[in-house]
């Protein structure tokens, strides 16, 4: 604008002050088409609408009134223009820290940006790298086919002999805590697995070594965290009637078993199981490829990060840790004086740190191949998202029109775009993984490929390599972990090859 005199200063790595001086004339023909607009608004007696003069719209609203409203219109016009005419890249909205506007006078203006920290990208095409390579266990399949004969497990009644530890009974309660009844403190019918804590502390301990048709006491004490406050830490007896012993009973897997599960054959159930694990591991090395590569490729970036991006994620991170706690009922503010508090908060400062650095780096690799998505392809996102919110089609359009929500789609997109073109430009070596041998979880956290739909700065935004909690703990818990979530897919494999769903650990 020949209008507008615009100075540029930076200060530290990545801010700029913007001054900007708009000419009298321009400033004041801002102040009279707000006058005008005002005028539209209002009815003024003795003046047909939107034609009161300008001196009696100031006799109404007042100058600084109006003055403010011409502002608001005229600041986000001038910066922009600032913006686009300088190319400036900026991750954060203006703070304006001084403004002068005097009718007859030049306006004045103070603005201070974030713009994107500049990356130097080091060989992103073409890169080499090992891949550990997850392999069928030999054993998965049989794993899968336990888990479809468990799910059609029978209780069959029992008799002749005592409780045990592992056996299921039906009994008939009546609690009480000091003499007195409990409300809700009777039952009847009660299923019950006899297992270690069950329902209460000690209390399937004392089943053991009973017989059916025996009634008798347990002595227990309600846990100090027990949900009811009134009963919280409180000794209760419990006058029990054991009418039944039952032992869980598994059919074998067998041509039998198959035909429950729509599969004509044992070997038709088993080429079916085993196409959905060979589907999930294809999914899990492609995976496991894309974190490996984009963390090559984010090694060899350079990029000096500004502490305010990391400390602006680190605050949104535990913004969701405080959800989860406040989501289990816990109090935040108790949460925060524990010792776990503590370690989390360290983690997530480091957790913050590589979201961005790896968010800078994918966001300078679209920028270098002018990667774009199309509307086509952001198209089946936000179907998805339709679906499974039960979102009726006369919303869909609605939706679409969500600048919000299609923003965050389109970078969940153009992350995808990014990640894949750098994969498939990759030379990858396959090397076997000592360590898993079989379909771990093939989405989500651990793949880093989980795309956020929380973009904090922009551009390509997701926790590609970025470790969680769980990998923060011991080994041997790391390696039960992965032993049970290798268990749970296998367990999903299996119900989905026989025309069920079941849901992971993580989903339920």
């Amino acid at each position: 604008m020949s209008d507008m005199k615009v100075t540029l200063d930076r200060e530290g790595k990545n801010i700029v002050k913007v001054g900007v001086e708009l000419e009298a004339e321009k400033a004041s023909r801002a102040y009279e088409i707000t006058c005008r607009e005002l005028s539209q608004q209002v009815e003024i007696p003795g003046f047909r609408k939107g034609k009161a003069p300008r001196n009696i719209i100031e006799k109404r609203f007042g100058r600084e009134i109006i003055k403010k409203e011409a502002l608001e219109r005229l600041i986000p016009e001038l910066l922009q223009q600032v913006i686009v005419d300088k190319n400036l890249d900026i991750i954060t909205n203006p703070e304006i820290q001084e403004c002068k506007f005097e009718l007859g006078e030049p306006l004045t203006l103070l603005a201070k940006f974030e713009v994107r920290p500049e990356v130097t990208l080091g060989d992103y095409k073409g890169i080499k790298v090992d891949v550990p390579e997850a392999k069928l266990d030999d054993k998965a399949i049989d794993r899968a086919l336990e888990h479809l004969a468990e799910q059609k497990a029978d209780l069959a009644p029992i008799e002749g002999r005592e409780v045990a530890m592992g056996d299921h009974v039906l009994l008939d309660f009546d609690c009480t805590v000091d003499g007195e009844s409990v409300e809700g403190g009777k039952g009847e019918g009660l299923t019950l697995e006899v297992k270690e804590g069950q329902f209460l502390p000690n209390f399937c301990e004392q089943l053991v070594g009973k017989k059916p048709g025996e009634q008798f006491n347990i002595d227990v004490t309600f846990p100090d965290e027990y949900r009811n406050k009134a009963l919280a830490g409180k000794a209760a007896l419990f006058d029990v009637n054991l009418k039944e012993l039952r032992q869980r009973v598994v059919p074998e897997i067998n041509d039998e078993l198959a035909k429950g599960y729509d599969h004509e054959s044992l070997d038709a159930l088993r080429a079916a199981i085993k196409e959905r694990l060979d589907e999930d591991l294809e999914t899990q090395n492609r995976a496991r490829a894309q974190k490996v590569v984009v963390d090559a490729v984010v090694e060899q970036a350079n990029v000096d990060i500004p502490d305010t991006m990391i400390n602006r994620e680190h605050e949104l991170l535990m913004q969701q840790m405080r959800h989860e706690v406040e989501r289990y009922g816990e109090n935040w503010d108790e949460y925060k004086k524990g010792a776990l508090f503590a370690k989390g908060e360290e983690t997530k400062k480091e957790e913050a740190k590589q979201r961005v650095l790896h968010s800078l780096v994918l966001g300078a690799v679209v920028r270098a191949e002018n990667l774009a998505v199309s509307e086509e392809e952001v198209a089946p996102y936000l179907a998805q998202i339709a679906v499974s919110n039960n979102i009726p089609p006369e919303r869909y359009r609605e939706m679409a029109q969500d600048e919000y929500l299609m923003r965050q789609i389109t970078e969940e997109v153009l992350t995808g775009k990014v990640v894949d073109y750098l994969v498939d430009n990759a030379q990858l070596n396959y090397v076997l993984d000592e360590h898993v041998h079989g379909p771990e979880c093939a989405h989500g956290d651990e793949q880093g490929h989980g795309h956020d739909h929380g973009a904090h700065e922009h551009g390509p935004d997701c926790d590609h390599g970025s470790e969680g909690e769980a990998k923060k703990e011991t080994k041997a818990k790391a390696k039960k972990e992965s032993s049970e979530e290798e268990g749970d897919k296998e367990e999903v494999a299996a119900s989905q090859a026989s025309g069920g769903k079941k849901k992971t650990k993580k989903e339920k």
